[in-house]
């Protein structure tokens, strides 16, 4: 589990220190605090071994592509960007891991007058107390030519601890969520874990007895019991296609990290404390950290009353931007509470 978070120079955050980090963790705050970019932040830490995560994480912050846009975006040095202090393994041992990059910029010209513009970022990873005088790294390697790109990635050779933590990413105004879902259900069927995704999504629909992928479009469709006539996820309506999706992320995730941008988008109101729940008791089953963002004081109180029976596994950080520093001002489950409860407290 990740304990401690520190973000010393990323994007728009300088110097974040976040302290005591629980099962579930909430990061709220006005808009381009940089929540998300606490997000993506986690997925630069090396701790996971998912370099295609990695690089749909980066291309899709602009949906889309372009080296101006990443020639600002990590500062380059010797000095740790963004640090992680862990707990790994059933003896308890800490982790700190650390990483920096390295980014280099050219001009390739063709025969003829066409020219290709290459960037390459290179994270530069490293485990204090493990082989210091060296540095895991591997590269995202961009080739921009008139009107597309062209995307290598590589890593090294030798991986100093061989981490594979499992790590999901959920945003569901960035990523195109159509290849994404099928692309995660494939991999639920090539680790043979139909009937645990069966046992998910069945905490949405008890009656959901199998599901099938099917025609040239790779429809998904839902068999119930005593229902002679499969339903689409579209059917069900945006709520269960979340659902779904959510239920074969966290699966992909177990003992690792699930990730989740804006948890109400997409949500309508009424179905925002049904579908929290499931999500919380999901996390809880398969034992995912989950790190959570919202605008939505309702959200918030959605989870403190779901975590009721273990606030101490909670915390909620209000993030602020001011003065060249962001700060974190944390708030455990059931100091929170209280402060709901007595003040009516706003933590946005």
């Amino acid at each position: 589990m990740i304990r401690d978070l520190v973000i010393n120079d990323y994007r728009g955050i300088a110097g974040l220190h976040l302290e005591e980090l629980k099962n579930v963790n909430v990061f709220v705050g006005p808009n381009n605090c940089g929540k998300t970019s606490i997000l993506e932040a986690i997925i630069f830490s090396g701790l996971f071994d998912d370099v295609e995560l990695l690089v749909n994480t980066l291309v899709s912050r602009y949906h889309g592509f372009s080296t101006q846009y990443f020639e600002s975006l990590f500062p380059v040095g010797h000095e740790p960007v963004i640090c992680i202090k862990s707990g790994l393994g059933d003896d308890d041992r800490q982790l700190h891991t650390h990483v920096m990059f390295e980014k280099s910029r050219k001009i390739s010209k063709g025969d003829g007058v066409e020219s290709s513009d290459v960037f390459e970022l290179q994270f530069l990873y490293g485990y204090d107390g493990v082989n210091e005088d060296r540095h895991d790294r591997f590269y995202v390697r961009f080739e921009e030519d008139d009107d597309s790109y062209h995307v290598e990635m590589g890593k090294a050779k030798e991986n100093v601890l061989n981490l594979q933590v499992p790590c999901k990413f959920i945003s569901f105004s960035r990523f195109d969520r159509t290849e994404r879902l099928m692309n995660d259900v494939d991999k639920i069927l090539d680790q043979n874990l139909r009937n645990e995704l069966i046992d998910i999504l069945r905490i949405f629909d008890e009656d959901i007895v199998n599901f099938e992928i099917v025609g040239k479009g790779r429809t998904i469709k839902l068999f119930r019991k005593n229902q002679e006539m499969p339903l689409t996820l579209y059917d069900y309506g945006n709520g269960m296609y979340k659902a779904f999706f959510i239920a074969t992320s966290a699966l992909l995730a177990k003992d690792g990290i699930l990730l989740v941008d804006e948890i109400e988008a997409g949500i309508h109101s009424r179905a925002l404390l049904d579908f929290i729940a499931k999500l919380l008791k999901v996390c809880a089953v398969h034992h995912v950290q989950l790190f959570l963002t919202t605008h939505s004081l309702e959200a918030v109180d959605i989870i403190l009353d779901d975590c009721c029976e273990e606030l101490e596994q909670m915390a909620v950080y209000h993030i602020k931007n001011g003065d060249g520093q962001t700060t974190a001002r944390r708030y455990g489950g059931k100091k929170l509470l209280d402060l709901r409860n007595e003040i009516g407290f706003d933590v946005r």
